[in-house]
Formats: structure tokens, sequence, C-alpha cells
């Protein structure tokens, strides 16, 4: 108790001067800038919303410490696999596929290597081929007597003079 009488006396008894001084150097101490100060983030976490890096737990939870490489985005890397799945939709990878001549639709989800892309639209493309119509085999005609032919057999009876 008799410490802090002797205190409070001593700033009583000082001029108005030494109370200015003393308020100068307490602005000085508190004037610094805590907006330059980069946090201490040892790991090279993300930072949250409030610029310091995110809970470790959080950053293992999301898969942020995995990180995926995609060929046709110019071997863009992305960090978790949300952010992975989401950039198949994205401006950079239809660019990509663009340029590949190849659509980017749904078939081409998860594929990020140019040549299984190739491979795969080479594929597609056959099985396209397969299912047009090819008029030699499936063009259909019918005989003077009601039966329903296909256009090769048509022409063979033709030839024959069968019909």
């Amino acid at each position: 108790k008799q410490w802090y009488q002797r205190r409070v006396r001593g700033r009583q008894a000082r001029t108005a001067d030494e109370v200015d001084d003393d308020e100068d150097e307490d602005v000085v101490e508190e004037d610094d800038d805590d907006e330059d100060v980069v946090p201490y983030n040892p790991k090279n976490l993300p930072l949250g919303w409030d610029g310091k890096p995110i809970p470790y737990w959080l950053y293992k939870l999301h898969g942020l410490n995995l990180y995926f490489n995609c060929e046709i985005c110019g071997n863009f890397k992305y960090r978790g696999p949300k952010a992975f799945q989401r950039h198949f939709a994205e401006w950079r990878h239809a660019h990509g596929m663009r340029c590949l001549n190849i659509p980017n639709t749904a078939h081409f989800a998860n594929v990020t290597l140019i040549e299984d892309a190739r491979a795969l639209w080479e594929k597609i493309r056959a099985e396209k081929n397969k299912e047009k119509f090819q008029k030699e085999y499936e063009e259909e005609f019918e005989d003077s007597h009601g039966n329903v032919v296909s256009r090769k057999v048509f022409n063979d009876l033709k030839r024959q003079g069968l019909l």
C-alpha cells in the first residue's frame, strides 16, 4: 500500500511538461503498424479471412495438404480435392480442352492427362460412328408381297429377277 501512495504522489508532483513528455512516449510505443506484420506460419498454411493461418486440423480435414496436377490446364496444381473437382467446369480447363479440339463434356470428368483425353475422344468418336445410320445395311424396302427386307437383300433379289 505504501508503494502505491508513493507512486501516486510522484505522479501528482510532476509538472505539465513532464506529463506531456510521458504521453508522447506512450504514443510512440503504441504507434506500431500491426497490418504489415507477417504472421508466424512455419507450415505454410493458407490464410483465413482474418489474415491468420487456418488451424492445422482444418487444413488436413479439407485435404489442402494434397496437390492435384492437371496437364490439360498447363500443368496447373490445384490444392485440395474440392478445388480440383471445381476446376473441370472453369475456364482454364475448358480452354485446354478446346485447344485439343475435344469438347468439354461430362465424359472427360477427372481426366487430366492429354493422352488419356485424346484416347477417350477417339473411342467416343468410334462408338458414335458405329451408331450412325448405315444406309447399306439399315435402310429397309418392301417387296410386292409386303415383306420388309434390307437394301442389300432387296438389290440381290431384284438382280435375280425374283421381284
